[in-house]
Parts: structure tokens; sequence; C-alpha cells
């Protein structure tokens, strides 16, 4: 497993741009682009702790990846929450109650139908599989409340965090401030919702770096104005937070409180980071572009192989399951942007976008 995390620093360190004069920043840290191409990192790394789940890694070289794996828990999602509450918000800055009307169509509808498309090929597959799903669990599956084989638990954190935008901006109209606090308050009630469910943890403990994004884009200006002051104000704000980082990073799992904060502080790392040094390539912008189908259609393969009885062979298995899933999320694009164009006024997809 080693040799894939190298291929990914490769890639990832491919055509960086670091600032490499005083007082330098990337102002447009926050650009779709950018954090798309975080988010497309975070994909990858998903894809092979999803390969974990099917195959044993007991060589010398799994360890560090193992060790690695452990350590980042549920951080790998972190992103994917904070930049999604981030760029809403800013769709809200710039658009208003057009865009916020626009959401149960182009942002829960929309999402939705692609979703429950892909989830098709595990209904097959767990028919021709013979895997005796009950149709209350394929039924549940369509909302993400429950599995057939696939990642639920973000589609259902994704559909219920659409609806709260939705509900809060409806109630807070053109009260920004109102309106984030109660996406905060409602995303708070939900997640309570599913701990008094028993809903394992990964449901819940970091949904709220959603509201977070949503808070950070209207505090950035002012964020922005002191960290990119100078050096020192970053390095300093850097030290602070790393430290704070390294606190929680330790105490993780005492309680969730820790984990919440450690997942916070993780994200503000992450766009410190990004304030100095711009990551983005071809190879990264085609995983930023395919960011759902990939995360969704990865373990279709793997179940496949799994059933094949290829799961001994764990280096192949990872290689096979990447270029299918490349080839699946090619094709699935491809439909879903052809399907979208019969569905969607332009219009529409402009207010989404």
């Amino acid at each position: 497993m080693l040799i894939f995390i190298i291929l990914l620093l490769l890639i990832i360190f491919k055509d960086i741009k670091v600032c490499g004069h005083k007082n330098e920043f990337h102002t447009d840290y926050c650009c779709q682009k950018q954090t798309s191409t975080v988010n497309g990192i975070c994909t990858i790394l998903i894809f092979l702790s999803h390969s974990r789940q099917y195959i044993t890694l007991d060589g010398v070289l799994d360890a560090p990846y193992i060790a690695l794996n452990d350590y980042m828990l549920q951080l790998v999602v972190v992103p994917f929450l904070f930049y999604s509450g981030f760029g809403i918000m800013e769709s809200i800055n710039k658009k208003g109650m057009p865009y916020v009307k626009s959401i149960p169509t182009n942002r829960f509808f929309k999402t939705w139908y692609h979703f429950a498309i892909a989830l098709i090929p595990y209904v097959i597959l767990g028919i021709i599989f013979n895997k005796g799903y009950t149709l209350k669990r394929i039924v549940l599956s369509f909302t993400g409340w429950s599995s057939i084989g696939n990642s639920n638990w973000y589609m259902l954190v994704t559909f219920a965090l659409y609806l709260i935008v939705f509900l809060a901006f409806v109630i807070a109209r053109r009260h920004k401030v109102l309106g984030v606090a109660l996406v905060l308050i409602f995303t708070l009630g939900f997640a309570l919702f599913e701990y008094k469910m028993g809903l394992g943890s990964r449901y819940y403990n970091t949904i709220l770096c959603f509201p977070l994004g949503m808070i950070f884009s209207l505090i950035k200006p002012y964020i922005d104005k002191i960290v990119m002051k100078n050096d020192i104000m970053w390095c300093l704000s850097f030290t602070v937070l790393f430290a704070a980082y390294y606190y929680f990073a330790s105490n993780k799992k005492d309680t969730i409180i820790h984990y919440i904060l450690w997942c916070f502080l993780a994200m503000s790392l992450i766009l410190l980071f990004t304030m100095k040094v711009k990551i983005g390539n071809s190879i990264l912008d085609w995983f930023s572009n395919h960011i759902f189908s990939v995360f969704f259609l990865q373990r279709i393969p793997m179940i496949i192989l799994e059933e094949l009885g290829y799961t001994k062979h764990r280096y192949a298995f990872i290689v096979v399951s990447f270029i299918a899933t490349v080839l699946l999320a090619t094709v699935f694009d491809e439909a879903m942007a052809w399907l979208d164009s019969k569905i969607f006024k332009r219009k529409n997809v402009n207010i989404a976008k």
C-alpha cells in the first residue's frame, strides 16, 4: 500500500505553486477549482480506505498506510462538508433567495436522482450474488438510510443538509446571519436525532463542518485581513492552530467534542496551507470533476472482484478496482450530463452553479 501513497504524493506535488515572495498569498485559496482539487485528493484516499475493507493488508509495506488510515479516520470527508457549506453560502450571498428557492430542484433532487441511478447496479449485484436484501432495506437505501453494498451515510447527511439550508433560509429570508444560525441549530438537531436512532458515529461526528463552512463564508474577509497581513501573522496563526490540533488529535477519542474540534482544526490547517500552496494538475482536475461518481461507484468493481474470489491478490485488486472505477465514472458522468440537459432548463442549471 505504501507505493500507492507515494504515487498519490507525487501526483499531489506535481505542478504545485508555492508562494515564494515575502508576504505573498494565494488569495483564491477557496475558489471552486482549488476546493475541488482538495476534494479530489480526498476521493482517492477514500477509495484506498474502502478497498481495505475487502482485502487483508499484512505486508511490511502495508503498515505505514494502515497507520495513516487509522489516524485519519473521518478526516477525509471533512473538506467535502466544509467546502460544500462554504460554496452554498457563497452562492446565497451572490444570488440571494432565487438560489435558495432552487435548492430543492437543483441541489436536492438533482443529487438524489444521480444517486438513485447509481444505486441500480448495487440492486442488480444484490440479486446476482443472492445477497438476500429485503424490500424494506432496498427502499430505504434510496434515501441513504440503509446500504445494499454502497456507501450510504454521506448521502443521507447530504440530503438532510440541503433540506436544512432550504428551510433555514426560507425562514430567515435575507437575514444571512440568522439563516446560518438556524442551519447550525437544525444540523445539531439532526445530529442528535441520528445519535438517538443508534446510527454509527460516522453519521454525525463530522456533520458540523458543513455549517462551519457557511460561517467561514461570512467571516472570511475578516480572517483574510488578519492572517494575510504578512508572513509573521500567517506563521503565528499556523503555529497556534497546529498546537491546538496536536492537542485534540491526541485526545480525539475521548469525547465527541474532542473529535469535532479535531476536525475543525484540521480543516483550518488545510485552509492556511492552501493560502501558501496551490495544488492542481490535469490528473487531479479529472478527479475533481468526477468526485460523486468515483466516490459512489467504486464499490461496484470491489464487490464483483470479492465475489469472484480475487481479494487474495490485494494489490491487483486495488489496481483493477481503480481502473474499473475510472471507466465507470467516465461513462456515468457522460450519461448524467446528457440526462441533466434533458431534465433541467438551462436557466435553472445556471442558478445552481
